[in-house]
């Protein structure tokens, strides 16, 4: 009788239990703020000043209503954050005065901890809360202690300016502007040589070809500024907000939804590296044959020019990162990622930490740069072994239906969903728990469709350049050009029907949308690529190959691995749960760019030119008749 009992009970349950969608202001105030934090400044002036950031779990053990709405609210994952899992920051020295001498007799401090909270909610909620997680704890005897790898890392940067010193004095005073003679290890480090790569006209190059490729430049740097506008309003959403509501109402605003799934903007990256390097690779052997020789060649080339600065970002995250700001907040939004970085550097800079994201998330945006390696290896691979112009076709052709293939079929074993479904919940934690971004989004092998076109679009390209091949026929279906740009637009909002709160779409639907929206956003930028190259119209053409995006999109790597680092220390400064605004977003955007692109600017001229200088100056074949 007992279990029937328990089991009619348990039916009854799930009957009752419902979802809670929408509430009104009021409604929604009657809970405990979702995110708290006590005076941090005020805390750490007292001698025995301790101050602690946990997550807590809310409770009733009496019949409560309250606690019944919370359930019900949090329920809707998709839009609404877990207000069952409230966040605060407690001084501990002065909030839970009280309790101070139990932790001397007991040690036990999360107990302690979670009754005076319990405390504190009960007088104003009736409710109660139990420590869910103890993040860290500051007190006012911390000290900063420098170990050997900030001396290191500081050693690096003195070596690095030295040297730009020493190329820059060497060629300004004993050699002659833009002359060819001289030392070209010392002139890879010039700094009057490098800003006059840096500014000079996009397209530049002994090869007439090269000059279409201008609009690479524009490409880039209007992409990465999307990638800025959604990681602003992403950094929002993981550190401590005053109201959450704000972001759980971006769901419902048709003008912020193009964030939710904008992500599809990113992989332009993908279509532009392989474009670029089937491209290259043709023209490359028009003069010396291509063999396996340049499948590792070509690999270390790519690692050589990539990983310095890559290698220098994570290095300072990792360690004097940590020392440039204070706050309640401070270890949880910036020293965690140098953590993630100390233990798994080497995953970042040997290009696979896409695989074993849960585990690392030192540099979370880092995952572009190890899906697109892994591709680059592939796509070269193929290009190398497969020379023939009638057997690249087919072997584009099965690699895309495979890409496919393995998309859909992905989605459908795993259960994903058709995007990804960025929760409030999900955000908070940059998506490790969210198996569409880890399993799917961020993997090389799910992103293969997307770089295929690109291969196929550089391979046309310059078959069609060498054979001479005229457009001028084809300007008159420009307007079919001018729709790439509304259409694309249609293509990300129409990844909203997918945060919607009817029922969940077919499995049909989420399969199909999940391996054909990629590939279909993709090939609408590869049209626009082409038609800018042959010149099929002038409007896109000529904002895409503006002047000004030269130097930009040559330091657009480098802008690249810079723009978190701002977005991480002006949130983890914060002292005080943050109040978001539009204008708030907007401005965050607005200085990242600029922060980015200035401080790129000096990467690049310090760091990444340089290198790719040695390089050169390594490479060049030796005079051997020189004295």
């Amino acid at each position: 009788m007992v279990i029937i009992f328990v089991v009619i009970s348990l039916v009854l349950v799930k009957q009752t239990s419902g979802v809670i969608y929408h509430v009104n202001e009021s409604e929604y105030h009657k809970m405990p703020p979702l995110y708290a934090l006590d005076d941090y400044s005020e805390c750490l002036l007292q001698p025995q000043g301790l101050y602690c950031v946990a997550d807590y779990h809310l409770f009733s053990n009496a019949h409560s209503d309250l606690m019944h709405f919370i359930q019900e609210y949090s329920a809707f994952k998709m839009k609404h954050f877990n207000y069952t899992l409230i966040h605060r920051g407690t001084c501990v020295s002065i909030t839970c005065r009280d309790y101070i001498h139990r932790i001397n007799e007991t040690g036990n401090l999360e107990m302690i901890l979670g009754e005076c909270l319990n405390e504190s909610l009960w007088r104003s909620h009736k409710l109660e809360a139990s420590l869910a997680e103890l993040k860290y704890c500051k007190s006012a005897e911390d000290k900063t202690i420098l170990d050997l790898s900030d001396f290191l890392v500081a050693a690096v940067y003195v070596i690095l300016i030295t040297l730009n010193i020493i190329g820059s004095f060497y060629d300004v005073m004993l050699c002659e502007k833009d002359s060819k003679t001289g030392n070209p290890y010392l002139l890879s480090f010039s700094m009057r040589r490098n800003w006059s790569k840096l500014i000079a006209p996009g397209g530049s190059g002994p090869d007439p070809r090269m000059e279409r490729l201008k609009l690479f430049n524009g490409l880039r740097t209007m992409t990465l500024a999307c990638v800025i506008f959604s990681h602003s309003a992403l950094i929002a959403s993981i550190t401590y907000i005053a109201n959450p509501r704000y972001i759980e109402q971006t769901y419902d605003d048709l003008s912020k939804q193009i964030l939710l799934n904008g992500n599809l903007v990113t992989h332009t990256f993908f279509v532009m590296s392989s474009f670029l390097l089937a491209y290259n690779l043709q023209i490359q052997s028009e003069k010396t044959e291509i063999t396996w020789k340049h499948i590792p060649k070509g690999i270390l080339l790519r690692w050589i020019r990539l990983t310095p600065s890559y290698a220098l970002v994570i290095a300072t995250i990792s360690t004097w990162m940590r020392y440039m700001g204070s706050g309640p907040i401070w270890d949880l939004i910036v020293v965690s990622e140098a953590n993630y970085c100390r233990h798994y550097w080497w995953a970042n800079i040997f290009y696979f930490n896409n695989y074993i994201y849960k585990y690392d998330i030192c540099f979370p945006q880092g995952w572009y740069l190890a899906a697109d390696t892994q591709m680059f290896c592939l796509g070269l691979i193929l290009l190398v072994l497969v020379q023939k112009p009638q057997h690249r076709k087919v072997a584009l052709v099965l690699l895309f239906l495979l890409s496919l293939l393995i998309s859909a079929a992905n989605t459908y074993f795993q259960d994903l969903t058709a995007v990804i479904l960025q929760s409030p919940e999900s955000a908070r934690t940059l998506y490790v728990d969210e198996d569409t971004f880890t399993l799917s989004y961020i993997r090389g092998h799910t992103n293969l469709s997307t770089y295929t076109l690109g291969l196929a679009g550089g391979i046309l390209t310059y078959y069609w350049q060498t054979n001479g091949k005229d457009f001028t026929k084809y300007k008159k279906y420009r307007w079919l050009v001018w729709l790439m740009f509304p259409l694309g637009v249609g293509i990300i909002l129409s990844g909203g029907m997918f945060f919607t709160d009817e029922a969940a779409p077919s499995t049909l639907l989420r399969v199909g949308y999940a391996a054909l929206s990629k590939p279909t956003f993709q090939l609408l930028i590869l049209v626009l690529i082409i038609s800018t190259i042959f010149k099929i119209e002038t409007v896109y053409r000529g904002i895409i190959e503006w002047r000004g995006f030269a130097w930009a999109g040559r330091v657009s790597y480098s802008a690249f691995l810079l723009h978190t680092l701002f977005q991480r220390g002006v949130v983890g400064y914060q002292t005080t749960p943050l109040y978001l605004t539009d204008y708030f977003i907007f401005i965050v955007l607005c200085a990242s760019i600029f922060l980015s692109f200035s401080l790129g600017t000096v990467l690049w001229l310090t760091v990444e030119a340089p290198i790719g200088g040695l390089t050169r100056a390594l490479l060049a074949p030796r005079n051997k008749n020189k004295p």
